[in-house]
């Protein structure tokens, strides 16, 4: 006769065979509690935001406060000695001995210092339902233009990109102001476009059959508005330009007179 032997498990590694359970049944001496809740916060406000308006976050992101070069980018001492310079003269003139508290100072700038410190207003638009091309013929048309003039040709001109972009200038009128510019002194020094990315595709039905996909292009365009301060600054560097350049003798490039005594024709 056969013994039957009695089943077992057969754990050769032994696994678990030093592990003690607590006495609510759990492997850890402490026994895990669920998260407190969170506490209100004392300076939170429990309006109700139901209009856009209200919003401050929002709005201070729609409308950030103006951000003026001359405060920030160069030192109190430069940033005297460069309103004393556009005061006297009307625009910057670089390497001009300027007097300050019995002491005199020669302000040297280089063009992008001079042109990032110049009043400039910076307009970035929305994604526009244009593209580059046609885009670029509209903006052609509005460089050096002044800033109302601008406003107005876009009013009358027959394109679809015409509207978007006078809105864009409309708000750059807006922001001079709150920055304490002339509206009427500015002027388009800078223009220009770019694709806007998640360009959309779909399919283009034709007749007898006939399909293709057509593609949706999006731009975005930017403005940077200068005033007469630049305008006069180029004005005076290229009448300079013009009385240092040699004056040109077509006759002859050798003396009138040499060593001989006679003249030379």
């Amino acid at each position: 006769m056969f013994r039957v032997a009695a089943p077992r498990i057969l754990n050769p590694l032994r696994l678990g065979a030093g592990l003690r359970f607590n006495s609510t049944g759990s492997l850890f001496n402490e026994v895990s509690s669920a998260p407190a809740a969170p506490q209100p916060v004392e300076n939170e406000t429990t309006e109700k935001i139901t209009t856009p308006e209200q919003d401050a976050k929002l709005q201070a992101y729609l409308h950030p406060a103006p951000f003026l070069a001359v405060e920030s980018l160069v030192s109190p001492l430069k940033r005297e000695l460069y309103n004393m310079n556009v005061k006297k003269n009307g625009f910057f003139i670089n390497n001009q001995i300027m007097k300050l508290d019995g002491a005199e100072y020669k302000l040297c700038l280089s063009r992008q210092e001079i042109e990032a410190l110049e009043p400039s207003v910076y307009l970035r638009s929305y994604r526009i339902k244009s593209s580059v091309k046609k885009t670029n013929i509209v903006l052609r048309a509005l460089k050096n233009m002044p800033l109302k003039k601008a406003i107005t040709q876009l009013h009358f001109l027959q394109k679809k990109v015409a509207r978007p972009l006078a809105e864009l200038l409309e708000r750059g009128v807006d922001d001079a102001k709150k920055m304490g510019y002339n509206p009427n002194d500015l002027y388009v020094a800078e223009s220009w476009v770019h694709t806007d990315g998640n360009w959309q595709k779909r399919p283009e039905f034709k007749g007898r059959g006939r399909s293709g996909v057509i593609l949706h292009r999006y731009v975005s365009v930017r403005f940077l508005l200068k005033s007469k301060q630049t305008l006069n600054r180029l004005k005076f560097e290229k009448e300079q330009k013009l009385l240092k350049r040699p004056v040109w003798n077509n006759i002859t490039k050798t003396k009138l007179i040499g060593d001989s005594g006679q003249y030379k024709w």
